[in-house]
């Protein structure tokens, strides 16, 4: 993590589909929540399995980063009151 951002998140893909990046994901997401309103997240347009994970975690997408190369996607997610 670095400042609001989820910065590297991987799991090996032998290991995916068990349920380990959403308790990574949700590890990050409460501790960047103690601190910050509004967190933040890249991944790659190309990486759809990325996506639709983050999506599903209820991530929004927020921006396409233009500047980068490779472009880069910012997905962004607020806190919930209560």
């Amino acid at each position: 993590m670095d400042g609001p951002t989820v910065d590297l998140m991987m799991v090996d893909p032998d290991h995916h589909r068990r349920g380990l990046g959403r308790v990574l994901l949700r590890h990050a997401e409460e501790t960047l929540f103690a601190r910050y309103s509004t967190i933040r997240l890249e991944t790659f347009p190309d990486n759809a399995r990325a996506t639709s994970f983050y999506e599903a975690c209820g991530w929004v997408l927020g921006c396409r980063l233009e500047g980068e190369e490779p472009a880069k996607l910012e997905y962004v997610k607020r806190a919930t009151a209560g």
